[in-house]
């Protein structure tokens, strides 16, 4: 028979796991985040789902209205880190069919160099293969963001500074993405962002980085799963001159 004090402890075991735990961690860094600038939901699901249909309830819902912010006609510059096998590059390169725009995506393609929450270094793993493409717009950048980034930066020419830049991160890790928003703030002055699955590591690095920067953004849509922020996507201001 099952006592009351067993039950109670089963129920605190299955109630403070590590998952429950870093949800909580990431309402609280979202809801200082939403202080500062509180986005339009544009779609809030709960429960689980197949993949194809998060992915249009929950990430193309927010995609999908990127061209009322920025014409797709325009010439945009778009760098995408984290790629695994290319469905966002690929969707913003069809979207967006100027000749003058350019796709460049970052990604080991041997999986991530470090253990994240469930999953172990490796993960997402291409074989070091990148994703096929008939677009010569779109190229792909091998290796360490630390490593490939800085010099794609110190190369890129002035006249693809002046496009409308879409950065979009799913790198997953707090390091990477940490690494990546201090990089890309020595070059641009202003830029569009999107967050794939704000996980609880990117949020953080989000806030770390604003908080140090004291950086000037607004968010614009967003959607929701189970009542957190999934696909975020928002402007960003340098404050330099």
């Amino acid at each position: 028979m099952v006592t009351i004090k067993t039950f109670i402890k089963y129920l605190l075991a299955k109630i403070f796991t590590l998952k429950f735990l870093q949800r909580l961690s990431q309402n609280i860094i979202w809801r200082d985040i939403l202080k500062i600038s509180t986005p339009k939901i544009v779609s809030s699901v709960t429960g689980n789902m197949k993949h194809e249909i998060w992915n249009k309830k929950v990430r193309d819902v927010v995609w999908d209205k990127v061209p009322e912010f920025i014409d797709t006609n325009k010439d945009i510059l778009f760098l995408e880190f984290g790629v695994w096998e290319g469905y966002s590059i690929k969707y913003f390169a069809n979207k967006y069919k100027s000749p003058g725009s350019k796709f460049y995506g970052f990604d080991t393609f041997t999986g991530m160099p470090e253990n994240w929450r469930y999953m172990y270094e490796g993960h997402y793993n291409q074989e070091g293969s990148v994703p096929k493409t008939k677009d010569n717009r779109i190229k792909f950048l091998r290796g360490l963001f630390q490593k490939t980034l800085p010099s794609f930066l110190e190369n890129l020419k002035e006249e693809s500074k002046s496009k409308t830049i879409i950065i979009h991160l799913d790198a997953v890790l707090h390091s990477s993405t940490l690494f990546t928003l201090f990089k890309l703030d020595e070059y641009f002055r202003e830029y569009y962002f999107i967050f794939d699955q704000l996980g609880t590591d990117e949020c953080r690095a989000f806030n770390n980085f604003n908080d140090a920067k004291q950086k000037n953004f607004e968010l614009l849509l967003m959607s929701e799963w189970n009542y957190a922020p999934e696909v975020v996507f928002g402007k960003y201001i340098n404050n330099k001159n």
